[in-house]
């Protein structure tokens, strides 16, 4: 009984510190008010955009009061471009990329206590539908729009004299893209394996440097299943670039040539859902838990920080307003909460859990709130190819068998030792 009775108090306690380390609930809704919530972007400093299957809407987090803005459908993905006062969209059931003017939408909520509001009139880029995923911000000093669908990625560039982005570059992928990251001279995405696209030629070339041994379980992940998911950078201008390549079972650091830049990798305790960075905080999520890593310079003693904390059902929405700061929304029941997650209070708290090389075994299932076009490869049959969730395809044929890409194309996974490891790379600026 006593036993019992400590085991209740003990879950108890690891709850009540959990949600003193998640902060503030900014939002509570349940039954016929709850919103399918897919993204959130703050606006202002007191305004944060609100993306979810039943429209757009702005939550006011002084307030806690929520305001539908209308004029589009569902919302998947929200961007502010601040030079043009935009904000780039993926809405709609037809998941079609399109620009909304930032002072429509301001108009649009001062009218919201009136009978008629006026509605929201966004431009939409007509041939760029079935967008799962874009990416947007400045290449050789212009502004640049890449965005995914199920079989090609869409890249965009802004013609001043047009005065509108028009696409300069169509590449067919055999795998949907599942992350992609602008640099300021090329384009990085992650579809079966990392890819780097240099945006004079639109060459492209894998971005793993295969010369790099230790580099093997990355460079060939797709071939045991693991493919990437995120790529963040995790060190700024002032520093030696860096980047941060997260797959389902391991995250590895490289520098701009594609070169592990770190010794150790960091294991995930279980299989991830999303990630997000917040510097200096990787945030993962998983099916009902939530990991905070602190992600620490390269003079930094002793093991990343890292606290587990339980939040069921987590999903990550958008960066908060603080910084090192997330919003995440979590659903239990009827009910949905969204939360923000604060590092700067898991770093505070002293009660953190250091981590070392070992890590469970990750879930066979892939969790119902996983990005689609991923997560439900790991469970999928041969025979399987509803929507997004495909096998891994055939590679196709080289010539040769050296590591060739195709003008125009990504190719499939290759299994290790498929072909030849090339020479040096080109350096980059």
């Amino acid at each position: 009984m006593e036993s019992v009775v400590s085991a209740a108090r003990s879950s108890r306690e690891k709850a009540e510190a959990d949600a003193k380390l998640l902060g503030n609930s900014l939002l509570k809704l349940e039954g016929d008010d709850r919103l399918d919530i897919n993204c959130t972007l703050p606006l202002t400093d007191q305004i944060v955009l609100v993306g979810s299957e039943e429209g757009l809407y702005a939550l006011n987090v002084i307030k806690n009061s929520l305001t539908h803005i209308p004029g589009l459908g569902s919302v998947f993905q929200i961007h502010i471009i601040k030079e043009q006062e935009k904000l780039l969209m993926i809405v709609g059931d037809e998941r079609a990329l399109c620009l909304v003017e930032i002072k429509r939408v301001k108009q649009s909520l001062a009218q919201s206590h009136l009978p008629s509001q006026s509605e929201l009139s966004p431009y939409i880029f007509e041939t760029v539908k079935g967008c799962h995923l874009f990416s947007a911000g400045r290449i050789d000093n212009g502004p640049c729009i890449c965005a995914a669908m199920p079989n090609k990625i869409t890249i965009l560039r802004y013609n001043d004299n047009l005065n509108k982005y028009c696409i300069r570059k169509e590449i067919e992928t055999l795998e949907p893209c599942s992350c992609i990251h602008l640099t300021s001279y090329s384009i990085i995405i992650g579809t079966n394996k990392l890819y780097e696209i240099e945006m004079k030629q639109f060459v492209l070339e894998e971005f793993l440097d295969k010369n790099d041994v230790s580099l093997a379980s990355a460079v060939f992940a797709a071939s045991s299943h693991s493919f990437p998911i995120a790529i963040m950078q995790v060190a700024s201008s002032l520093q030696k670039e860096e980047y941060l390549l997260c797959f389902h079972e391991f995250g590895v650091f490289v520098d701009t040539y594609g070169r592990r830049s770190r010794t150790e990798d960091i294991k995930w305790s279980r299989l991830p859902l999303s990630f997000a960075y917040r510097e200096p905080y990787l945030f993962v999520t998983y099916f009902n838990s939530l990991d905070v890593i602190e992600v620490q310079g390269h003079a930094s003693l002793g093991p990343t920080v890292l606290a587990h904390l339980d939040v069921p059902n987590p999903r990550y929405l958008g960066p908060a307003i603080s910084s090192g700061a997330i919003y995440l929304a979590s659903a239990y029941q009827n009910k949905l909460r969204v939360i923000c997650c604060k590092g700067s209070l898991i770093r505070e708290s002293g009660d953190l859990q250091r981590t070392g090389s070992s890590r469970g075994s990750p879930s066979k299932r892939g969790p119902p709130t996983y990005t689609e076009h991923i997560s439900k490869r790991l469970v999928s049959g041969p025979g399987s190819h509803e929507g997004l969730h495909r096998e891994p395809s055939t590679p196709p044929q080289v010539p040769g068998g050296k590591d060739r890409v195709q003008e125009g194309q990504i190719p499939g996974p290759a299994p290790p030792g498929a072909g030849e490891v090339p020479g040096q790379r080109a350096g980059r600026p």
